[in-house]
């Protein structure tokens, strides 16, 4: 199995190398390179997570071959030198078609589940508790942060819910912010909108593939926080 990869570095030393037909998969590391290297197992441990939650899938065999199709260097905003542009690859130019929507509200219920299980097995305690180095202060807000982020990408579209709006409380929020983007997304299909923000470009494929891996990767920041508690 050949799988399409693009890299970026999303931030210093912080690489993402994407698997582009497979939303939600991805490998990071703190260099390109590693990022690639670990991108088969990662692969593989993608198609698993899928199984886990969908035992009807077929299991995926054979070896995993990766190639690298793009790479996308970030640069200062030239309006704001505090904002780090992010990728746009042509592979997020393509229009959302039924099937790709499909699949995402299915990954998004996944992903949900997943955040949810975690933060619902741990006490409110742990969930507000200062932690030492979090930019974001503690758990719950990071589940802001999650929130905000993916009603963030949806407003480059002008489908976002007004930040007035949404509750304070991290988990409504979640819930509220999550409404918006199942609606939306059904909008979404063969839309071919590329707008521009900060001199950074968005469409729809870009919002999904955002949204996507920002719960799993900020979940699997949360296991590791409450694992260390």
């Amino acid at each position: 199995m050949r799988i399409r990869l693009a890299v970026e570095d999303l931030e210093p030393n912080h690489w993402i190398a994407w698997a582009l037909d497979h939303p939600a998969c991805f490998s990071s590391a703190t260099t390109a390179a590693d990022a690639v290297a670990q991108a088969p197992q990662k692969i593989a441990e993608y198609f698993s997570w899928l199984t886990n939650h969908d035992n009807l899938l077929p299991a995926v065999d054979g070896s995993i071959e990766t190639q690298v199709v793009e790479t996308f260097n970030s640069f200062l905003c030239s309006e704001d030198p505090e904002y780090i542009v992010n990728a746009f690859f042509q592979d997020d130019r393509r229009p959302l078609g039924y099937w790709d929507i499909e699949t995402a509200l299915r990954l998004l219920t996944w992903t949900r589940q997943d955040l949810l299980e975690l933060i619902q097995s741990a006490p409110q305690a742990q969930l507000s508790k200062a932690i030492a180095g979090e930019v974001r202060g503690s758990i719950d807000g990071i589940l802001k942060h999650i929130a905000g982020a993916e009603n963030w990408y949806f407003w480059h579209l002008g489908l976002g819910v007004d930040q007035p709006q949404l509750s304070a409380d991290p988990v409504e929020m979640l819930t509220e912010v999550r409404c918006n983007t199942r609606q939306r997304l059904m909008m979404l299909a063969g839309d071919e909108r590329v707008t521009k923000c900060c001199d950074e470009l968005w469409s729809a494929r870009k919002v999904v593939r955002r949204t996507l891996w920002h719960e799993r990767d900020h979940t699997q920041q949360i296991a590791q926080l409450l694992a260390g508690m």
